[in-house]
């Protein structure tokens, strides 16, 4: 079999679709929206069958460091989506995908029986006169449920103010926060006498991620600043490992009943330590030798700072973090149940069930690859469908034998997986 080569006309082309489309709504960012950041804090409360918003604040501040161009998300990678509307004309002047720690618990065996209540935050562009906002959330068969309408007008509305509180650390820059995606690690389980060893460990995990592909060849496009802050007590709660930490973000193993899955359970908190700096995605750096981490697709991501894999661990999480790209690997401890139904395609841009196999990497594929496609050592370096992702080892496919988010490999993502993260620092970047 021939090496797999990157067809760079059709990403031209795509690119330039998108440059086009962003230079016609970066017009109206002026109109509706000031250079400031509005936050909408609320609980996301039910279980497998019920769920419903409650919204619980404003915050207010800063500058808007997202996108000023893709007001509309050009995907719907995440199991949620907020949209914003003028409410005087009823126009959708905003939209934003993502996905939710309730939203993986709804699909967990505890979830049949137990109701949950989690702190969520979504940030949006400041507007200038009253919207309508509205929640909806989309099932594993991509069926759409609105949760929630509300209104926020910026001269009425009670709303809270960004405090700053924090020393801010520069770890690369890139360039100007409107030209770049910029990325905000937070530290948690670093007491006061671990001071050097946080500076150090942020340090460490920007050269990670700057020396990955495609972040290095876009070393431009990005900024990495850290929050130094401290906590009461140094390490990380691991209730398996009969641990209790008091720190600043309450980060915990065994979320949703995965030992290594390492969570935040204070989100609110979290945003508010983080309007410190400007931020587009937030990276939890938690101190601690057992492995872990977890990454949720436009909301945040946490990685262990001791573990041996934790170079992989980061840009894997991140992978997740701003490509909404699913786990590939299908022989791992998961607690989620029946996550793609091998009847619907899904969502996420690097797995396929072959129900609409087109709208993936189809036209990515040499004409002499099957499909399904052998994963045997004569396909290793082809792009292909490989069998078994999404934690399921038949129905689901995947591109490449084994990617960075297959396997623990650090600096190995496949060529699906890096257009799609090039197409997520351009959506921030342009």
């Amino acid at each position: 079999m021939r090496p797999y080569f990157v067809k760079m006309k059709r990403i031209i082309f795509l690119l330039a679709v998108l440059a086009i489309w962003g230079n016609i709504t970066a017009q109206s960012f002026d109109k509706y929206f000031e250079n400031k950041t509005l936050r909408i804090n609320y609980l996301h409360i039910g279980n497998s069958s019920t769920e419903m918003i409650e919204v619980s604040s404003f915050s207010a501040g800063g500058i808007w460091s997202g996108t000023r161009s893709f007001l509309i998300d050009p995907h719907r990678y995440g199991d949620m989506l907020l949209e914003v509307y003028d409410a005087a004309t009823n126009a959708l002047l905003y939209s934003r995908s993502y996905s939710t720690l309730f939203c993986e618990y709804r699909a967990t065996e505890r979830a049949l029986t137990e109701t949950g209540s989690f702190e969520e935050c979504i940030n949006i562009p400041m507007p200038k006169s009253p919207i309508k906002f509205t929640f909806k959330v989309f099932d594993r068969r991509n069926v759409s449920k609105l949760l929630y309408v509300g209104k926020y007008d910026p001269a009425k509305t009670v709303t809270n103010h960004f405090v700053n509180e924090y020393e801010v650390l520069e770890l690369h820059k890139g360039g100007k926060s409107e030209n770049c995606i910029d990325i905000l690690f937070l530290p948690d389980g670093y007491a006061k006498e671990d001071a050097e060893k946080l500076e150090s460990d942020m340090k460490r995990f920007a050269s990670y991620v700057m020396n990955c592909s495609p972040y290095k060849e876009n070393k431009t496009k990005v900024n990495i600043r850290a929050i130094k802050g401290f906590s009461e007590e140094s390490g990380i709660t691991d209730p398996n490992g009969g641990i209790k930490r008091n720190t600043l973000l309450n980060s915990s193993y065994n979320v949703i009943d995965v030992d290594r899955y390492l969570m935040c359970l204070n989100v609110w908190k979290m945003y508010d330590i983080a309007d410190d700096a400007p931020f587009d995605v937030i990276i939890i750096i938690a101190n601690s030798d057992k492995y872990g981490g977890g990454g949720i697709y436009n909301f945040y991501a946490t990685v262990c700072n001791g573990a041996p894999q934790a170079d992989y661990v980061i840009v894997h999480e991140m992978g997740h973090l701003i490509g909404g790209l699913a786990d590939e690997y299908y022989n791992s401890e998961v607690s989620v149940m029946d996550y793609y139904p091998t009847d619907v395609e899904p969502v996420e841009p690097n797995v396929t069930t072959l129900v609409d196999f087109d709208s993936k990497w189809k036209s990515l594929l040499s004409s002499d690859v099957p499909v399904p496609t052998p994963a045997s050592e004569d396909h290793k370096g082809v792009l292909g469908v490989y069998e078994g992702a999404g934690y399921v080892a038949k129905g689901v496919y995947r591109p490449w034998l084994n990617c960075t988010m297959k396997v623990i490999a650090y600096n190995q993502f496949c060529p699906v997986c890096t257009n799609v993260l090039i197409e997520a620092i351009n959506y921030y970047t342009k």
